[in-house]
């Protein structure tokens, strides 16, 4: 019997800070830039600033996927296509920022059984406890966390005299790294999310 052909898996880089001068869109667009480079994958650049979700104004909890808000809707809609996330996180208060928790409560389903990748920045620890409690907040979720991570210490200390972000060639060897384990498993993770959804829908 001949194997069925698999569409390449779809993986969103999601902004993580809505602020205005925003240091998050560099990292951003960069991992976007060079996963796109890719061909076993195919990715898009999904910026929170962009989608403008409200605070979370649903009246029905979203593990019931019930919504009546035209931007949950849509929202939805976004998150279901995908097979995999880059979540681009800051690190507030030693946790990600409310934005970005704020557009993940939003749905439920739509997150479920896919891996997800990080990218972090802040001071000395480089949004290493972000990304601790954005873990967290994953496996409630269904989402598999991979261990992949780049972190950017002190970013401000790396920029240019226009305030650009100096990525080095060993970012460039953690990003493979980073995508060579989010596309595997956004295959390997698509037959199973798949069976499992039709068991409970």
């Amino acid at each position: 019997m001949p194997k069925t052909h698999q569409p390449l898996p779809k993986i969103l880089v999601i902004t993580g800070s809505v602020r205005p001068k925003r240091f998050n869109i560099q990292p951003a667009t960069w991992i976007h830039k060079t996963a796109s480079q890719r061909p076993d994958a195919q990715f898009e650049l999904v910026d929170l600033l962009q989608i403008n979700l409200p605070f979370l104004d649903e009246p029905i909890p979203p593990s019931q996927h019930q919504y009546s808000k035209s931007h949950t809707k849509n929202w939805s809609k976004i998150i279901e296509s995908a097979d995999g996330f880059i979540f681009v996180t800051p690190e507030y208060n030693h946790s990600l920022s409310p934005a970005l928790k704020n557009a993940i409560d939003y749905l439920f389903i739509e997150w479920h059984y896919k891996p997800a990748a990080f990218i972090s920045y802040g001071s000395l620890a480089g949004g290493a406890r972000a990304v601790e409690h954005l873990r967290a907040v994953c496996a409630e979720i269904k989402i598999y966390d991979l261990r992949e991570q780049i972190m950017l210490p002190d970013y401000w200390d790396h920029t240019d005299q226009d305030g650009q972000y100096q990525f080095t060639d060993q970012h460039e060897k953690l990003a493979q790294k980073l995508l060579d384990s989010l596309i595997f498993w956004s295959k390997v993770m698509r037959p199973p999310r798949q069976h499992l959804r039709k068991e409970v829908s």
